[in-house]
């Protein structure tokens, strides 16, 4: 990549030929004043882009030329601002400082994680430890939802998902059951079939209940937000292979390390928190709304 963006800066310049100077280095794409933007300088800001976003830029001449002309308009006008003194105004210092100090925490944070960095190993040790958080079930749903305004649309859905539950427990076929009666629109087309859920999935009472079930076991209906909740168990519950759960541990893992090494960093800082008067903050500002 690196040598295509050099071949097309070279056609860019033997194309352009701005240069009135035979003498000025080859190495040099533009002269703004005393001060040059070279080949190094531009491939430089290339490298600073997105994948997705450099290669756009370096898919031509002229969209390397359209990059090259945002450049040098920044150059511009940072030149003149700065020929007008605009750095020192009040608010560009304000601001300056402001971003220095997020990203001085930001690079520092940054070297951070990497000290927390962790093998393999180490994360799969993690996991072996603590398996059972990571427990899944291949489950399917139906969902009878009901109205809260309308009388008897709350006892209503439940006898419904009551009926339907037992028909299923008789041995009635639960997909074509959740193709006729379930409300929820997306598992409905797939007759009621969810796929792997993993505990935290739903509350505490729901998980208790649906841990412990034999394959093709039926649940009663659950009330849950809006409505109730029938759920038949595809597979007894397992454990997904490490590899699939490595990056999510590892993060988990790193974000937890940092979570507590900042709040070390805060008793040693002796940071205090004014709750009440953030809470005055708060209203004073809703007031204003």
């Amino acid at each position: 990549m690196r040598v295509l963006i050099i071949i097309m800066l070279t056609c860019l310049v033997l194309s352009c030929n701005n240069s009135k100077n035979e003498d000025v280095s080859s190495e040099i794409l533009v002269k703004i004043g005393s001060e040059n933007i070279t080949r190094d300088d531009l491939a430089k800001e290339l490298d600073k882009l997105s994948y997705k976003q450099k290669t756009i830029y370096t898919s031509s001449p002229k969209k390397l030329n359209e990059f090259l002309q945002t450049h040098i308009n920044e150059k511009v006008l940072y030149k003149e601002a700065y020929k007008r003194g605009i750095q020192d105004r009040e608010d560009i210092q304000e601001q300056i400082d402001s971003y220095q100090k997020k990203l001085i925490a930001k690079t520092f944070g940054k070297e951070i994680l990497e000290e927390l960095e962790l093998s393999s190993d180490e994360v799969k040790d993690y996991y072996e430890q603590n398996k059972k958080n990571y427990e899944r079930i291949d489950i399917s749903k139906i969902v009878i939802k009901f109205n809260t305004s309308e009388d008897n649309s709350k006892a209503s859905a439940l006898s419904k998902a009551e009926e339907i539950s037992d028909r299923a427990k008789s041995g009635e076929n639960f997909e074509e059951l959740a193709i006729e009666f379930s409300d929820d629109p997306i598992s409905k087309k797939r007759g009621g079939k969810v796929g792997y859920v993993n505990k935290g999935r739903f509350p505490e009472s729901i998980d208790e209940a649906i841990f412990v079930l034999n394959k093709g076991d039926i649940t009663k209906p659950f009330e849950v937000d809006g409505g109730y909740l029938i759920i038949k168990a595809n597979k007894e519950p397992d454990f997904p292979p490490f590899g699939q759960v490595e990056r999510t541990i590892r993060s988990e893992l790193i974000n937890e390390g940092l979570f507590n090494y900042i709040n070390d960093l805060k008793e040693d800082w002796e940071v205090q928190v004014y709750e009440d008067r953030l809470e005055e903050m708060y209203k004073s500002e809703s007031n204003e709304k």
